[in-house]
């Protein structure tokens, strides 16, 4: 009988795909599929998946076995994360990341550079959930069920089912993501995110709940945005185009956007008038998600002009250094911005 917390049962199921079992490993899997609804489910799914990305026929072409060797070690990281569902009032747990990860991964491996986010599935009382998680660059655009999209940042994750409600477009987000929502009156979109609830109609607007303090920021760019706090909407405000609305544990306030970098991860533009360093390293910390330091307060009082278009963390803080004479250290996995001869 199959066990689907078996890394080994995964190889099989990705060699069934890639026509590379044998008759008797064929058996096993089908044994296992019939064991259940669930089971049935999953494979019908996952065979679903490999057909729409036309990944059958990469496979063929590809050693599947050394591809899978490779990414054993990447399973393993994962550690048997379990995603929980209910389903008819049973509790199922079944390991997943799925076929369609793994093999997906493979085409990364093999340097074809398909893939920058984890995609998830699960079974739920509501159907098929699907989660998308960002990796530490930042993610990829997604376009979801109804044609809108959503563009993740890094280490952010997001999921929804793979059919919308007839009354409300529901999704969950962690971390931060710029959504571009397709206009629907009878059916609003709805955003869940720690304490907060972010709900439109159709526009463009930025959600960032990755702030430490439990915060939600939304930075609207077009179009009308409320933000209310979840499961309570008599507490809440409207965020109009370049207004941010900021939700915490005591309040939830409207202000004129300052910040001119605050969609700088999506735009890949950050722009520098006379702030000083230490606002420039906040910013960089902020968009690139690292941690930069600096300990003297004459450095932080320094003042800079400038403006970077997609270039990475290193290029900017070359050109910092360089400015002003500093050198960086990375000590503990930060960096450290200081002069020549500290």
């Amino acid at each position: 009988m199959m066990k689907t917390n078996n890394i080994e049962n995964w190889d099989l199921i990705a060699r069934y795909y890639s026509d590379e079992c044998n008759q008797e490993e064929i058996k096993e899997l089908f044994e296992w599929r019939d064991e259940n609804k669930e089971n049935q489910l999953l494979f019908n799914q996952v065979k679903k998946d490999l057909e729409i990305i036309n990944l059958n026929k990469s496979m063929n072409k590809v050693n599947v076995d050394l591809a899978w060797e490779k990414l054993k070690n990447r399973i393993q990281e994962d550690n048997e994360v379990l995603l929980e569902a209910d389903v008819k009032e049973r509790n199922i747990r079944f390991l997943f990341p799925s076929i369609l990860k793994y093999a997906a991964a493979i085409i990364v491996l093999l340097g074809i550079g398909f893939f920058s986010t984890k995609v998830y599935q699960k079974i739920s009382n509501k159907g098929m959930i699907i989660e998308y998680a960002s990796m530490s660059d930042q993610g990829k655009e997604i376009v979801l069920p109804d044609g809108s999209t959503v563009i993740l940042n890094a280490d952010s994750k997001i999921s929804f089912p793979d059919v919308f409600a007839s009354n409300e477009r529901r999704v969950e987000l962690d971390g931060e993501a710029y959504f571009d929502v397709t206009e629907n009156p009878n059916q609003p979109f709805i955003i869940e995110t720690n304490d907060a609830e972010v709900k439109v109609l159709g526009t463009s607007f930025n959600v960032n709940a990755s702030i430490p303090g439990n915060l939600v920021e939304v930075f609207v760019e077009t179009g009308l945005v409320q933000l209310s706090r979840k499961n309570n909407e008599k507490e809440k405000i409207l965020i109009n185009p370049g207004d941010v609305g900021i939700l915490n544990s005591t309040e939830i306030v409207k202000d004129k956007n300052n910040d001119q970098n605050i969609i700088a991860w999506k735009t890949r533009e950050i722009v520098f008038r006379e702030d000083n360093l230490d606002q420039v390293l906040k910013t960089l910390n902020k968009t690139y998600k690292t941690t930069i330091e600096c300990e003297s307060q004459d450095i932080l009082k320094l003042r800079y002009t400038s403006t970077f278009r997609d270039q990475n963390i290193d290029s900017i803080l070359n050109v910092i250094c360089l400015t002003f004479n500093l050198k960086t250290e990375i000590i503990n996995d930060k960096i450290y911005l200081m002069k020549y001869d500290s």
